[in-house]
């Protein structure tokens, strides 16, 4: 599965065939497939990234849990906090990437 849409990556290659540095059928495909690699290891490191910043949030909502028992905190906050998340989730992602673009929007919201 590839991130980018054939059009981006045909444009990409006869940009840089245009400038000399591809040439001919052979080497063409092997720059696709480089780049095609390219992408689904910069797909698996961000998910990579964000499975390890998610399952070390889930460790400390456990642990401010099991700390704050007193007239149901922990759990009305976990309530609150899983709650937008959801929300956020479902309606932000496609007007923040129309204004950030998709690249900054991942970069950007990356970072707690």
């Amino acid at each position: 599965m590839s991130v980018v849409s054939p059009v981006k990556l045909t444009s990409r290659l006869d940009q840089k065939m245009a400038d000399g540095v591809v040439s001919g059928e052979l080497t063409r495909l092997k720059a696709q497939q480089k780049l095609a690699f390219r992408t689904c290891n910069n797909v698996l490191v961000i998910c990579t990234a964000f499975f390890l910043l998610f399952t070390a949030f889930q460790r400390i909502g456990n642990l401010q849990s099991s700390l704050n028992i007193d007239a149901n905190i922990s759990v009305n906050s976990l309530s609150i906090i899983f709650a937008c998340l959801i929300i956020s989730s479902i309606f932000l992602p496609h007007p923040l990437i129309a204004v950030f673009g998709l690249k900054w929007t991942l970069a950007i919201f990356q970072v707690p």
